[in-house]
């Protein structure tokens, strides 16, 4: 069962030599991040670093939306039993990941340090949000 969760950058994750019990979700823009080889299993995404409640842009840019919370919530619920440590990667190992590493932190009662303020609210609301649906769907308390 899952004991751990980290959130790091997109170079530390490129370079790390994964154990045959560690998992990732890996946050991109477009160009998916090159992991080696013996990962237990790896989800990628993709979307952008933005809040729509405070980036204001016009830029083109693709937001969490709640299919990709959904499909990360799955793929977490899936693989958590059989793996002892999660990762989670974007670019800067900041905002996205961290908050997909802070709701599965709280999901599975793993440490995560709650005075960590820079994650992404959009991305954890998001997760947040399908937790809960995966929860009821599977009449879970």
């Amino acid at each position: 069962m899952i004991q751990r969760v980290n959130f790091i950058n997109r170079g530390s994750m490129q370079n790390m030599i994964p154990l045959p019990t560690w998992a990732a979700v890996s946050i991109s823009e477009q160009t998916e991040t090159k992991l080696k080889h013996g990962w237990y299993a790896i989800h990628r995404s993709f979307f952008h670093d933005v809040d729509p409640l405070v980036n204001k842009t016009d830029e083109p840019h693709v937001l969490m939306n709640a299919t990709h919370a959904e499909n990360i919530v799955a793929f977490v619920e899936s693989v958590a039993p059989y793996i002892d440590v999660m990762f989670v990667n974007c670019m800067g190992g900041i905002s996205r990941s961290a908050a997909v590493a802070k709701w599965v932190a709280e999901r599975f009662s793993l440490p995560f340090d709650q005075h960590y303020a820079p994650y992404n609210k959009h991305v954890y609301k998001l997760m947040c949000e399908a937790g809960q649906r995966y929860k009821d769907k599977n009449n879970e308390s």
